[in-house]
């Protein structure tokens, strides 16, 4: 699917002669990128902690430590999954046929929503851990997959929102300064709480397993 629609993107830019209508299909580029990306972190991501099952008692006693643990596989699912989003989104730039300095932007905001999509996928696997499952596809299927995939499409619309009301590309009148700095400060903020505080208490919860 991503790659029919890396594709038809080609063809698609050839009716883009409108500036209104090239800097709407930007973003919603971003959003599509970026829902790609809640869909994986929410399948593969989401589940991993609870993949463990009656092997968890094991990984709590290693020397590493079950906190230590989720955070190695943060960083493994965040590393692993950005290669992917800024493959794509530096596909797509160039398909729409984007300035480099537009595509860097973009891949600034995909990063940034790469690390806060896991995070929050990790945090809250760890939060609504289910070990009686061994099947991925029930598991994410649970209340806390489906609180992951809402919570990650509320972050991602509201997201691309902000990003597009504070865009310094407007067509028609390009807003000033202080409301461009504002409008990328609430994007890091509220992507700091969307990743940050659902992994701090993931955290939390799993050192409690170790008691």
């Amino acid at each position: 699917m991503l790659g029919v629609y890396i594709i038809n993107l080609r063809h698609f830019t050839q009716q883009l002669t409108n500036p209104f209508w090239v800097h709407l299909v930007s973003y919603l580029n971003l959003g599509a990128c970026s829902l790609n990306l809640a869909t994986l972190t929410t399948r593969f991501v989401f589940p991993q902690f609870s993949l463990e099952g009656k092997r968890l008692w094991i990984v709590g006693m290693a020397p590493l430590g079950l906190p230590r643990v989720v955070r190695i596989k943060l960083a493994l699912a965040s590393s692993a999954s950005l290669c992917i989003t800024l493959t794509l989104i530096w596909l797509s730039c160039g398909m729409l046929k984007m300035p480099p300095e537009r595509t860097l932007y973009f891949a600034g905001a995909i990063t940034l929503m790469t690390f806060t999509l896991n995070g929050l996928a990790v945090g809250l696997g760890a939060l609504y851990p289910n070990f009686k499952e061994d099947n991925p596809s029930k598991i994410v299927s649970g209340f806390g997959g489906t609180f992951c995939l809402v919570l990650s499409f509320l972050y991602i619309v509201a997201s691309v929102l902000v990003l597009a009301m504070g865009s310094p590309w407007t067509p028609r009148r390009p807003p000033s300064l202080g409301w461009m700095i504002a409008s990328w400060s609430a994007f890091v903020l509220f992507s700091a709480l969307i990743g940050w505080l659902p992994l701090s208490l993931g955290l939390r919860r799993v050192a409690k397993f170790e008691h």
